[in-house]
């Protein structure tokens, strides 16, 4: 039983140590990520006092980024994401992962899922915001006053959506069998 759970949370990290690994190789995806953290950004930097428009894009290119991920990892066309033939591969590929996987490698994913894209990577994020930090990084940017608030809070958000989001959509596509099933073409 204990060598079951070591190996399902071996698998758990395998899987995160393959999502951080799988996002950026991916240029397309990094810059299309790009989009709603800067957009973010722009929004907590204004106190939310931004047009509407601009959350419409951050939401828009989220779903797109959901769809190009789910292209890339099938080694599919983005059109291709359209297509019943994927999804169909996709229900099978999820069913085997679930059958496989099912309880202790899936439990043990969602348990690296929480304690590794939550924990870990937002302590990190927020490590890197302390405050002698960012002071030097405003300095070397030639600003000496600023509300440190102000910039935590917009580089949190643009931090976040260019590590947590994307990354757990990486992640939990994976864990679902999204692409796992699929065959291997190199691009």
């Amino acid at each position: 039983m204990k060598k079951k759970i070591r190996l399902a949370f071996a698998e758990g990290i395998r899987l995160f140590v393959w999502c951080i690994s799988f996002f950026y190789r991916h240029p397309d995806l990094i810059l299309l990520s790009l989009i709603p953290s800067t957009f973010r950004f722009i929004q907590m930097w204004n106190d939310l006092q931004t047009p509407i428009w601009m959350e419409a894009v951050v939401e828009f290119s989220r779903v797109v980024l959901f769809f190009l991920v789910i292209a890339r990892m099938s080694c599919s066309e983005f059109k291709a994401v359209f297509n019943q033939a994927l999804w169909r591969r996709w229900n099978h590929s999820l069913k085997i992962e679930l059958e496989r996987n099912w309880p202790f490698t899936f439990m043990a994913q969602i348990a690296v899922f929480v304690i590794g894209l939550y924990w870990l990577m937002n302590s990190t994020i927020e490590w890197l915001l302390n405050p002698v930090f960012v002071t030097g990084f405003m300095a070397a940017f030639g600003m000496e006053t600023y509300n440190y608030d102000q910039v935590f809070t917009a580089a949190l958000f643009f931090l976040k959506n260019m590590t947590v989001i994307p990354l757990s959509i990486v992640y939990i596509l994976r864990m679902l069998g999204v692409g796992i099933h699929e065959p291997r073409t190199f691009h």
